[in-house]
């Protein structure tokens, strides 16, 4: 009798856990709606437990349901239960708060009350405990073939920083015995709510001492680690399971490719939490069976840019010009595969290529950009970009849910402006960069004998005794906050220098505003106001 009646309670716990969320899903708007986050497909129909089919325990929405006795009305609807900056209501497609049972929403759901989104956002990390975003298996046919072999490499159990952002870097050895191909690669993901990201950088260096840091050793490092392993090769980041290369083309490793990499990691703990660890790393698979070609990585985009807040959306934009690729080029190449890369105010982003001549394409178009979900787009017929050709990135940001200007930069807190192009033959483009800086092309910032607008930028940032004498003269001419009249004659006699106009002059006042005191750049910024009226207005400067 006593196993009967356990039998019968069992069923009704199980039937009440698989059939009871219908009931519920009605009183909701939109409650038979609601996805997984992580892939924007799988439904949820528990809406507010923590597992998607419903039952056990529950999620942040499902203990603000119960607690308004499980009716939607204004105060539930108005709360943010997943504590990601939207209100329930506006993620169940009900932002006015108007819904009631029987009725049609508003709108559709865009998103999930009960789990923090973006889900890999550092600080949804640390909320989402419950939740683990499963991604498609990898897969990659060329890593069964029976001479691929893989090398593992992860960081020893690595104490994580008490810090929101942390770059931590490892030198290992390559296989040398011969020259191979990396084929493939993926992710081997340890702790999940502190990783970020991973890049593998080929070091352009034949012995281990021209290294400043021993093998198999993690280290402190910034986003580039080693001065001379700056060839991104492999990588990871949230919501990759892994890359798979092109048939025709590989990363060459071995004698005569990279016998050494640099694998660095950046790890996010926004909540500076003491008791994180990390031993997450990279698998790459590598045949002795050459392909035709060695594989290389084109960056493009912007290093530098501002967002101002509160914008519903704002374009940063960089190109590769016609000009730039024929300097940089000396052959054409065939771009194989690639993707689009901001960071979470990332809305829009699309990279273009123009043939010489020819007319503007899309070719790599994220209408829907999801930091969560990185499309890597792949060229089945490789596309050829001949020097001469240009290539644009075009991001767009939305900063709505922000009160201060954001910066480009490192952190999870700055965004990112680039697009990644893996091509062959690598010797084409030996650069493997065609960036911008404040719309300056970076291979003519760092060229000693080209000019920009006339300026020839290296040289004129070099001279530090022409820094050193045009501050002096600003101490003597010039009064901080007052323009004195002798100040605004010496900066406008400034401003006929070709470095200290337009584009070139913005790139440099940033670097003077960086680098340089305080009280300096006030003497240099003193006149700003009466030299953009000049011609406008008659001029109001006094005699000191």
């Amino acid at each position: 009798m006593r196993s009967a009646c356990l039998l019968l309670i069992l069923k009704a716990i199980v039937f009440s856990c698989i059939h009871g969320y219908p009931s519920f899903q009605s009183l909701i708007p939109n409650g038979n709606k609601l996805t997984d986050p992580c892939n924007g497909s799988t439904p949820w129909p528990g809406v507010g437990h923590e597992a998607m089919g419903g039952g056990g325990l529950l999620n942040p929405f499902g203990h603000d349901f119960n607690i308004t006795g499980k009716v939607w009305n204004t105060a539930l609807c108005e709360m943010d239960s997943d504590g990601d900056g939207v209100s329930n209501g506006e993620e169940l497609g009900d932002p006015n708060c108007e819904w009631t049972p029987g009725l049609s929403p508003a709108g559709q759901p865009t998103g999930h009350p009960g789990v923090c989104e973006p889900w890999s956002d550092p600080l949804c990390l640390q909320k989402n405990r419950f939740y683990q975003c499963m991604t498609e298996n990898f897969t990659c046919d060329a890593i069964n073939d029976p001479d691929v072999r893989d090398l593992v490499v992860r960081f020893p159990v690595t104490q994580v920083p008490v810090e929101e952002t942390t770059y931590m870097c490892m030198n290992f050895a390559l296989p040398a015995d011969q020259d191979y191909h990396v084929i493939a690669d993926r992710g081997s993901i340890d702790n999940q709510f502190v990783i970020h990201h991973i890049i593998v950088h080929g070091c352009t260096v034949d012995d281990v001492t021209e290294l400043n840091n021993p093998l198999m050793t993690p280290y402190a490092c910034g986003m580039a680690g080693e001065q001379k392993c700056r060839e991104m090769f492999a990588g990871w980041s949230v919501g990759m399971e892994g890359f798979c290369h092109h048939e025709d083309a590989g990363v060459r490793i071995g004698p005569t490719g990279y016998r050494y990499a640099v694998m660095q990691m950046h790890w996010n703990n926004p909540t500076k939490e003491r008791d994180q660890t990390d031993s997450s790393g990279m698998t790459l698979y590598y045949t002795p069976v050459l392909r035709q070609y060695d594989l290389g990585n084109l960056m493009i985009g912007e290093h530098i840019f501002r967002i101002p807040p509160g914008e519903s959306s704002y374009t940063v934009e960089s190109e590769c010009s016609s000009s730039s690729s024929a300097s940089l080029m000396n052959s054409s190449i065939y771009i194989i595969s690639g993707l689009n890369h901001m960071h979470y105010m990332g809305k829009t982003m699309t990279t273009y290529h123009t043939p010489s001549g020819g007319v503007e394409q899309a070719i790599m178009d994220d209408p829907h950009y999801s930091y969560d979900n990185p499309v890597t787009h792949t060229f089945p017929t490789p596309l050829k970009v001949n020097p001469g050709d240009a290539l644009r990135t075009k991001c767009t940001f939305s900063s709505l849910r922000k009160a201060l200007t954001t910066t480009s930069g490192e952190s999870t807190s700055q965004e990112m402006c680039y697009s990644f192009l893996f091509y062959y033959p690598k010797t084409s483009f030996e650069e493997g960069e065609c960036t911008t800086v404040m719309g300056l092309p970076l291979h003519l910032v760092r060229d000693d004998t080209k000019l920009i607008e006339g300026c020839q930028l290296k040289s004129f940032l070099g001279n530090l005794t022409n820094f050193e004498d045009m501050f002096n003269k600003l101490t003597t001419r010039c009064e901080p906050f007052f323009c004195r009249k002798e100040c605004k004659e010496y900066l406008m006699e400034l401003g006929q220098n070709p470095c200290l106009q337009g584009k070139v002059k913005a790139y440099v006042d940033y670097l003077l505003n960086t680098n340089g005191a305080t009280s300096k750049m006030a003497l240099y910024h003193s006149c700003d106001t009466e030299i953009a009226l000049e011609g406008v207005e008659p001029c109001t400067c006094t005699t000191a």
